[in-house]
């Protein structure tokens, strides 16, 4: 490998905040080496806009989904047209996403735990991967999936931006799960969470910006096109970061996350 080689597992390049200045961000994320982008929507409304950048630029895998904060929000059908949708796409590389669970925007949490086990089964269905959110439900989490798992098939899965227990890390591996760190995990008090990184199977690893979101100015060595907000090319400083705390080679590192991330955007590799 001539140089290190970049995968952003989570992001959100359809936001408003990068509008007029997107190609500018995508130009500088493949400059800097960043040679996939899984872009995700979070609800109907926006899965355009992602396949319309996936199409535009050929470095972003689309990940079409529902995020749970937004259930409600869908239209009757959602999920008929979701289907249909990723049949269209899944020649080119599409994922589902990002779906999950949150307690924190709760209105209804059994709607919630309805919405991803259709985007578990559709992901199932279609042999595609999900993109997954949790926030302070990490026992829910592994509940619904050892019941989906119970009476079908899991899908292959990354749990995003992973804020959880080592034991729970450890839970979601056996499960098939990729644990994708945001760039949070550099934060000086959280200590526990970068022992969980440590913790975390190279085989199992991922790391992502979920920009335009989670700008951490402990991650200060790159350059940003404006500064207002995280942008992909911060997965770089978040790589080099991740590659002295776990005391590991850079490249090796890059190598490991470029093979992981392979089955996300339907290409060939062992799991």
């Amino acid at each position: 490998m001539a140089r290190n080689t970049y995968i952003d597992a989570h992001l959100h390049l359809q936001d408003e905040r990068f509008a007029g200045i997107i190609d500018t961000i995508v130009q500088q994320a493949e400059s800097a080496g960043i040679s996939r982008m899984f872009c995700n929507a979070v609800g109907e409304g926006d899965w355009a806009a992602v396949t319309a950048l996936a199409g535009k630029y050929p470095g972003i895998v689309p990940f079409l989904g529902v995020h749970p904060w937004f259930c409600s929000h869908q239209k009757s059908g959602w999920q008929t047209r979701l289907a249909d949708l990723l049949t269209l796409l899944k020649h080119q590389g599409v994922g589902i996403g990002e779906t999950g669970l949150d307690t924190i925007r709760a209105d209804d949490f059994e709607l919630q735990r309805r919405c991803f086990i259709d985007h578990l089964e559709i992901a199932a269905a279609l042999d595609l991967p999900v993109a997954i959110h949790c926030v302070k439900a990490w026992g829910a989490l592994l509940d619904t999936l050892e019941t989906v798992g119970r009476h079908g098939t899991l899908p292959r899965m990354m749990v995003h931006s992973f804020s959880g227990s080592t034991e729970t890390m450890k839970r979601l591996v056996e499960f098939g799960c990729y644990i994708s760190y945001g760039c949070g995990v550099a934060d000086s008090g959280r200590q526990r969470l970068q022992d969980t990184l440590r913790q975390t199977p190279l085989t199992s690893l991922m790391l992502e910006t979920d920009a335009p979101f989670q700008k951490n100015p402990a991650l200060n060595d790159t350059v940003f096109v404006t500064g207002e907000h995280n942008e992909p090319v911060a997965v770089t400083a978040l790589y080099r970061y991740t590659a002295r705390v776990l005391n590991i080679d850079s490249d090796d590192l890059s190598t490991h996350l470029v093979n992981n991330a392979a089955i996300f955007s339907n290409q060939t590799a062992d799991r």
